[in-house]
């Protein structure tokens, strides 16, 4: 159809909304390209405190990570999705993407203290304003390529308009890795990093200012790719503002001077101008329009008080608690049909929740309802529950790596030669950075315990207590922004499961294999002690816990509301620990837009332990954030011991029957056509975004199939 005949048949309504939105972006698009349409006027100068740094609980953190992380974060080393802990400047080197490398680097002589070199990153519009916060900079200070994919080597364009930015137009280019890093999570933990090591104070005080002021002047509002989405720019602002508060308390030389105080302000509020004229509230709401709202919260409260500043407040507050009782299920599961994105959207649930119940009587007083606090300590127990012995959630759906904030370190180190030996994704690595012995040290995306931590700074329960005991400053930041205030909740009772059918009739499967799983250790105590089944039952999760055994089953819906975003074909797939050994695992997500073949690969139901059928895929894709709605699983029979679950798709019916014994665990599955029993192999695992073990430590795995 060429596009003649798309306006034809187009309805008049839908075709004039569509033409008026086409000029209204057009007139937008063309003021912000012709002139520099920074604000034109000064905000009052930022003098709140909010974590009363005298307060923060920094004890166990590792002061040998504490000077690593230094090192690196002033070296300009950065280590996202993947990358490794690679430099990221105009003339760095970058590793590659699989087999995609640009040559993108942006030729400067050199960094003159008077800017000129900004002709080269920024329109000639912008050129006078950004020359002046450049000049704030320190002398020997090395600028960050904030455009550039420091994986592949593509740069984006801080001369183009940020909704003309190009994704995943070029394979291989993952514009994530631009937006991670200009979410400027590392500059709270600079910040905290002072206070473990305040002989590195002033060093990090002048790196955080030099960082802020680099990041303004070759990033105008509206230009390139990191203003492109809100839900990074709201992310953004809340880092900055929560680094800017602790480094004020302890900036004793002055280092942040007026004029840098004033340009940060600018931005603070410029941040919060462009998060309300770029709500990602459509049909859909999901995790990026929670941190549209919670970053819209950190503004305000920060900002001295305006009529403006009032109206967001109030406007943010109100969306914060409609959000939540959208996002999460009663039972304190997540929307999304992803453990991860749990995490992500429950870390902006609990610091914005932290953040209005501690702001003055006169900002916010009552304004919570009754179901809002138990839902929240919901949403931290789906957490614990998800927990294995290995410290590590269960993967199911997507994982993106993503988080609110980063304050607590986890990880574990090993060396540059390690990490390459481990990663597929590090090929090539130490002949890049020509350092085999040197430490590299490894984030644990899949440990959860900080923002279980963070929750207990609400309600110091019992469930939450080992996190925060291992984790104690999450906990302490949520008490400094809640002034201490603590949530008491009534006693919660576990709701009860809705069993579709007791009936079950196997003689319409004509197929029917069995799976034995044994422990290959000897150990005295029955698999089956202390045994509880724990059901989440809105999103379709069902977890075995026993003394020796966490058994995680996905049977739920697709998540965002039948759009299935985040979402794989993964029903009545499981992962399964024993003795705190990872027998089956969830794949995991590995990328998104940059490998379409890779996103779909991570997401099919091939490479989940289920069932499959004649290759087919549970739910058509629908495209790389979508799924057709045709997977139905209905709870058959449930106990302590024992689940049923049908799954029907297309034409197949399907069911798979677990069973935990004493010594062993059933696995039998029916269907109405011939299918594999499908268990993934080990070559293919992501334990977060942009990482792929070449292979994962194995287990000795005592299976039988008949």
């Amino acid at each position: 159809m060429n596009v003649l005949e798309k306006i034809v048949r187009t309805p008049m309504p839908i075709l004039i909304n569509k033409l008026s939105h086409k000029l209204f972006f057009k007139f937008f698009e063309y003021r912000d390209l012709y002139f520099d349409t920074r604000i034109s006027f000064d905000v009052e100068k930022i003098q709140k405190n909010y974590i009363d740094i005298s307060k923060l609980d920094f004890s166990k953190i590792d002061k040998k990570v504490v000077k690593y992380l230094i090192d690196m974060y002033l070296n300009h080393r950065f280590d996202f999705l993947g990358s490794g802990w690679v430099t990221n400047s105009y003339d760095s080197k970058v590793l590659g993407l699989e087999q995609y490398r640009y040559e993108m680097n942006v030729e400067i002589e050199r960094f003159d203290k008077e800017g000129k070199w900004l002709n080269k990153i920024i329109l000639s519009k912008h050129l006078k304003r950004s020359k002046k916060i450049w000049q704030q900079v320190s002398e020997n200070y090395i600028p960050i390529d904030w455009q550039k994919d420091y994986k592949s080597g593509f740069r984006w364009d801080a001369r183009k308009w940020y909704k003309n930015q190009q994704i995943g137009d070029k394979l291989g280019s993952d514009i994530k890795v631009p937006w991670e890093l200009a979410r400027l999570q590392h500059l709270p933990q600079m910040a905290i990093f002072s206070l473990v090591l305040p002989n590195k104070k002033d060093q990090l005080i002048l790196e955080f200012k030099n960082q802020i002021l680099d990041f303004i002047a070759t990033n105008p509002p509206r230009m390139g790719c990191n203003w492109t989405c809100a839900m990074d720019v709201g992310i953004r602002v809340a880092n900055m503002l929560v680094a800017y508060d602790m480094f004020l308390q302890i900036d004793n030389n002055g280092i942040l001077d007026n004029k840098f105080k004033q340009i940060f302000a600018n931005s603070v509020y410029e941040h919060g101008v462009h998060i309300m004229s770029n709500l990602e509230n459509g049909l859909i709401t999901y995790n990026h329009y929670l941190a549209n709202i919670v970053g819209l919260l950190f503004v305000v409260a920060y900002l001295e008080k305006t009529k403006i500043v009032d109206r967001w407040l109030g406007f943010a507050v109100k969306e914060l608690i409609r959000e939540f009782d959208k996002q999460f299920y009663e039972d304190g599961s997540n929307f999304e049909a992803s453990t991860n994105y749990h995490r992500l959207s429950g870390e902006l649930m609990i610091y914005g929740a932290a953040f209005v119940l501690g702001l003055e009587k006169d900002k916010a007083e009552n304004v919570f309802p009754e179901w809002f606090w138990e839902r929240l300590w919901r949403v931290g127990k789906f957490t614990v529950d998800l927990t294995k012995k290995t410290g590590e959630i269960s993967q199911i759906g997507d994982n993106d790596s993503g988080r609110f904030f980063r304050f607590s370190p986890s990880g574990l180190f090993l060396t540059n030669k390690q990490a390459e030996e481990q990663y597929l994704n590090l090929e090539g690595y130490n002949k890049l950075i020509n350092k085999p012995a040197e430490l590299f040290w490894d984030k644990n995306i899949l440990n959860h315990a900080t923002f279980v931590s963070a929750i207990d700074g609400l309600f110091n329960d019992e469930n939450f207590q080992n996190y925060s005991h291992n984790f104690p400053l999450e906990k302490s930041i949520i008490e400094a922004l809640a002034k201490g205030k603590k949530v008491k909740i009534k006693d919660v009772k576990e709701r009860e499961v809705k069993i579709e059918s007791q009936g079950l009739d196997l003689e319409k499967y004509e197929y029917h294999k069995e799976t034995v799983i044994k422990p290959s250790s000897k150990k005295k105590t029955s698999l089956d002690q202390n045994l509880v089944l724990i059901s989440y039952s809105d999103t379709g999760i069902y977890i075995f816990k026993s003394d020796r055994i966490h058994m995680t089953i996905s049977a739920g819906p697709n998540g965002q509301n039948g759009n299935g975003g985040h979402a794989h074909n993964d029903k009545l797939s499981f992962e399964l620990n024993i003795d705190g050994e990872d027998l089956f695992v969830d794949p995991g997500t590995y990328l998104y837009t940059p490998l379409p073949e890779r996103r779909n690969e991570f997401r099919s139901v091939k490479v989940h332990n289920t069932l499959v059928v004649a290759d087919e895929e549970q739910n058509d894709f629908r495209d790389l954030f979508g799924l057709v709605k045709e997977a139905e699983c209905i709870i058959r029979k449930i106990s302590n011991k024992e689940i049923i679950i049908e799954l029907n798709y297309k034409d197949v019916i399907c069911l798979r029957k677990i069973c935990i014994m004493e010594d062993k665990i059933l696995v039998n599955d029916f269907a109405n056509k011939e299918f594999k029993v499908n268990f993934v192999d080990d070559y293919l695992y992501s334990n977060g975004y942009g990482k792929f073990f070449k292979k994962r430590n194995e287990f000795e795995k005592n299976i039988i199939c008949n």
